[in-house]
């Protein structure tokens, strides 16, 4: 029997890397009650080796969650206590909120949990060392080129 290969594949998903260049992924306890999706920027924690979601200006990003393949129960969703891939350098796959152009700043809305290039607001933090790698549109899965600087702290307007 021929082997048939599907031929509407997407090249990545949410949470994925995209490609096999340089990266580096780390890992943390997910604290505190509340998810932490796929694809979005990770903060630390205050707790040893923790981290939590990005919900405001100034905070210390760690880097953009990956997608786990093993969690103990549907969704795409990390909860308290699990351990949280994130990755620190490289290029990785995120959930678009709106039209984006390849090479602009990375800006994270924390309200719609989505991905913009739109301008900096209290709501929507630029990310340092984030960008687009290719232009996309809202709805689709697109992908940010990350590199933590040091510091990294998030900012808004």
């Amino acid at each position: 029997m021929a082997i048939q290969y599907r031929d509407t594949l997407q090249a990545f998903q949410v949470g994925r890397r995209v490609n096999m260049e340089e990266w580096n992924t780390i890992t943390r306890t997910k604290e505190g009650s509340g998810q932490l999706g796929f694809g979005v920027p990770a903060i630390a924690g205050t707790g040893a080796h923790s981290c939590a979601a990005l919900t405001a200006a100034a905070q210390n990003v760690l880097g953009i969650t990956e997608a786990s393949l093993c969690l103990p129960r549907p969704g795409d969703n990390y909860e308290q206590y699990d351990n949280v891939g994130i990755c620190e350098v490289g290029v990785i796959g995120v959930l678009l909120g709106a039209n984006v152009t390849k090479g602009a700043q990375a800006r994270f809305d924390v309200i719609n949990k989505v991905w913009t290039g739109a301008n900096a607001s209290s709501t929507v933090l630029t990310i340092p060392g984030a960008q687009f790698e290719e232009s996309g549109s809202a709805g689709e899965v697109g992908a940010v080129r990350y590199r933590r600087p040091i510091p990294s702290l998030s900012a808004g307007a």
